[in-house]
């Protein structure tokens, strides 16, 4: 009977103990994409950092990205911010309260702002200080946007606020904030149900969509109407402005390229399943010829790459095994499968030439911004990846703010010196 009993529980230690030595395994496994995957494409780590969280409970919920920095967001409301291309962690600080609501933070040339909760935050880029906080009057329902002189949020029962830039900071150095901020609103805009999208600003109009079926084009100082774009469903889609293009989806299937300036349609695609995912603009190649390139992800999955110029569909088909965008260099499109793992595609056709597995690095992360490749997992963990001969990054959205490269000294490129012909003489030359 004994024989009978020992076995179960021999069976029983055995079952307790996989897990411990699984995990003593993965922790010996090297976090790090493979050298040797990614030098097979010409790539290579850049660099790779850890974003402050803090307890077991705490992990990395939003990535933001620009030119110069990656800004990380624990779910303790802890911000990390990174320089793109070299990794130093420049500043940390803490907003907000522990698993408070909260969306994709924002950077501008000067600001972090953050809409957690009922409150807009704003840090100094620099050295990541509190620069000021204001209460908004109802529940956000995406993060801010900014221009130079006011900052705009949507809300959850239909409203856009604008909010003065000046008088807030005014307000805050005198301790009258958040208490009285109402005095820094200078107007309120009612759509029919909520607000789906952040507000983009251009200085002189403020665009944003509703789920009321509608794409509103306010005065940025006086919030008139200036256009209203009707479509057959809510508008889900966050909106992107590119040069003066603005680009929308609807879940009535069809994608949208508006002039931004007054709202005709340019061009519409009509994609098979809603859209419900930002699409990405992408300077490349179309047929000989520098073009830029919309990407559009169906609900369901699948990326489509669009001219934008006429909105031809580029690729032979659509590549679908891809679910997320993640970033582009000049050949390469760098998307996410339904695994996790990475797609390396052909930006010529949307073949797949290549895979990276990444399946622990699940926070959602995307860059439009530059070539470089970014991916973060949730404890932390923050990679960049780059082509092995691209010491500076391509900028694919402002390329305006590509900083001035020095020009180095290259002796091959000198001009060989010709011989001097000596003159011919004939006889003594002596005098």
């Amino acid at each position: 009977m004994n024989r009978f009993i020992a076995m179960p529980s021999l069976l029983a230690v055995v079952l307790t103990a996989a897990p411990l030595w699984a995990q003593v395994s993965l922790q010996n496994v090297d976090p790090l994409p493979s050298a040797q995957i990614l030098n097979r494409h010409g790539l290579q780590l850049g660099w790779w950092g850890q974003a402050t969280t803090q307890g077991q409970r705490d992990k990395i919920v939003h990535v933001a990205i620009d030119e110069r920095s990656v800004v990380t967001l624990s779910s303790s409301g802890l911000l990390s911010l990174f320089d793109s291309e070299t990794g130093q962690k420049v500043w940390v600080n803490r907003v907000g309260r522990m698993d408070q609501a909260s969306f994709l933070p924002v950077l501008n040339d000067r600001l972090v702002m953050l809409a957690t909760g009922l409150n807009l935050y704003a840090l100094d880029r620099l050295n990541g200080r509190l620069l000021w906080q204001i209460k908004v009057p109802k529940m956000p329902s995406g993060g801010p946007s900014a221009d130079d002189d006011q900052v705009y949020i949507g809300t959850h029962e239909g409203s856009v606020y604008a909010f003065d830039l000046r008088m807030i900071l005014r307000l805050y150095q005198e301790r009258l904030l958040p208490e009285y901020t109402q005095n820094t609103q200078v107007w309120r805009y009612q759509a029919g149900d909520k607000i789906s999208s952040p507000p983009v600003s251009t200085g002189r109009s403020v665009l944003f969509a509703s789920r009321d079926h509608s794409l509103y084009a306010v005065s940025a100082r006086s919030r008139g109407l200036l256009f209203q774009f009707e479509t057959d469903a809510p508008v889900s889609a966050p909106l992107v402005m590119h040069k003066q293009n603005l680009y929308l989806a609807s879940e009535d299937f069809n994608f949208y390229c508006l002039n931004a300036n007054n709202g005709q349609v340019r061009w519409s695609f009509l994609s098979a399943v809603a859209i419900r995912k930002s699409p990405y603009v992408i300077e490349g190649i179309v047929d000989g010829k520098r073009e830029d390139v919309v990407y559009i992800l169906p609900d369901l999955g699948g990326i489509s790459a669009v001219n934008a110029r006429n909105g031809r569909e580029i690729w032979p088909r659509p590549q679908l095994r891809a679910v997320n965008f993640l970033a582009a260099n000049e050949s390469l499109l760098y998307v996410k499968d339904q695994l996790g793992d990475t797609l390396l595609l052909d930006r010529q056709d949307g073949s797949v030439v290549g895979m990276i597995p990444t399946i622990p690095f699940n926070v959602k992360i995307n860059n439009d911004r530059t070539d470089r490749l970014f991916l973060a997992r949730e404890d932390g963990l923050i990679v960049m990846i780059r082509e092995q001969d691209r010491v500076f990054p391509t900028y694919h959205k402002y390329p305006e703010r590509r900083p001035i490269l020095p020009e180095l000294h290259d002796p091959a490129a000198e001009p060989v010196a010709e011989p001097v012909e000596q003159p011919e003489t004939n006889g003594d030359t002596s005098q």
